[in-house]
């Protein structure tokens, strides 16, 4: 066999992805390395993964193939979801919330995201969801949620200036999914949910297109909407305090909708930035990113389009159809007649669209510089 047909290997993942600055962190390489038990690949304190025992690489070509900055499987998703640019395929577009007011009150939105994997555990479809929790001021942490206190917990994105300072340095509004699939697999008759930002639900697709254990654990995937994540150190915070007059010690709830709203204990009105005047604070993965709705979820959600208090939501494949029916028929969330007829049907998609179109064009120009 000629060097040309050879797999591609994670030197060529530290080529094309990682020299290029846009490795995403996300973990996934690593987690689910053929050569995991004898060690050939490690995380990293701060940058991308890197060879820990470069002998022991087994140049299998699946830590390349999985990652969501290449291209590679973009193909065969395409067919498999019967994609249509540029947000994908999808068969319902709904404004909801919760009906449960306890889960209203945690969440950013209207809680649809909560309200569906309760749903799934009440209802014994799920033994548990992959998630985020807050852990301390401005971190949050990959989480098992088992039980329904641990997703109501797990709701929305809330901070305090309690606790350490320390945490502080650490904060990036980027959580890593992926790597916990291993973690929380006791047994291959498991079912589980994630919810996952773009690159993590398209990561978790290329993996069970190629049949890579645990990924088959995953039976529902619920994504969210993402034009662009974070990394807040000490040196961005210092920026954006000065440039926005604010402090970060102030904040009390962060959002990312069509722009970046921080909501402060001090005013009554909250902080909207827009992405353009944080592109010195975005992580360098999200700079070459198109996906903005999910393509690869079975239901996506986000709060473009939809008033406060609402999540807007797209139903995508089968299993969401599934999933949407149990939510609708048991009660698990409101959807308001007059924010679900066919005008309104149409400035949400308008927007996701346009938002869509907005992050590809983005992607296009900053492709050139990495």
């Amino acid at each position: 066999m000629s060097e040309s047909e050879n797999p591609k290997s994670f030197d060529d993942l530290i080529k094309d992805v990682h020299e290029r600055n846009i490795c995403g962190e996300c973990g996934g390489c690593v987690s689910f390395c053929s050569a995991a038990d004898i060690g050939a690949i490690e995380m990293t304190q701060e940058g991308p993964p890197h060879y820990s025992n470069k002998e022991n690489c087994l140049h299998c070509g699946i830590c390349y193939l999985i990652c969501p900055s290449t291209f590679e499987l973009d193909r065969e998703l395409y067919e498999r979801f019967d994609y249509k640019d540029p947000i994908g395929n999808w068969s319902k577009v709904l404004t909801l919330q919760a009906s449960d007011p306890e889960i209203r009150k945690r969440a950013t939105d209207g809680g649809a995201v909560t309200a569906t994997l309760l749903a799934l555990l009440e209802n014994n479809l799920i033994d548990g969801a992959l998630v985020s929790k807050r852990i301390g001021p401005f971190k949050r942490v990959p989480f098992f949620a088992r039980t329904k206190q641990d997703i109501i917990e797990a709701a929305g994105i809330s901070y305090d200036t309690e606790g350490p300072v320390p945490e502080l340095g650490k904060y990036d509004t980027f959580v890593p999914i992926v790597p916990e699939l291993k973690k929380v697999l006791t047994s291959d008759a498991m079912k589980i949910a994630v919810v996952g930002v773009p690159c993590q639900i398209h990561s978790i697709r290329k993996m069970q297109e190629l049949k890579i254990i645990p990924s088959h654990v995953v039976k529902y995937t619920l994504g969210l909407f993402c034009y662009e994540n974070f990394k807040f150190d000490a040196a961005a915070r210092a920026r954006m305090e000065e440039r926005f007059k604010f402090s970060f010690d102030d904040i009390d709830m962060l959002n990312i909708k069509d722009k970046v709203i921080f909501n402060l204990k001090s005013k009554d009105e909250p902080l909207k930035i827009e992405f353009h005047e944080m592109e010195d604070i975005m992580r360098n993965a999200c700079r070459v990113c198109k996906n903005f709705s999910n393509h690869y979820a079975d239901i996506s959600f986000g709060g473009v389009g939809s008033p406060k208090g609402y999540t807007t939501v797209l139903i995508r494949t089968k299993t969401g159809e599934e999933v949407y029916k149990i939510l609708s028929n048991k009660g698990y969330i409101n959807q308001p007649e007059d924010l679900n007829n066919s005008t309104e049907k149409s400035k949400i998609l308008a927007q996701i669209i346009g938002l869509s179109k907005r992050k590809g064009q983005r992607a296009e120009s900053f492709a050139h510089k990495y």
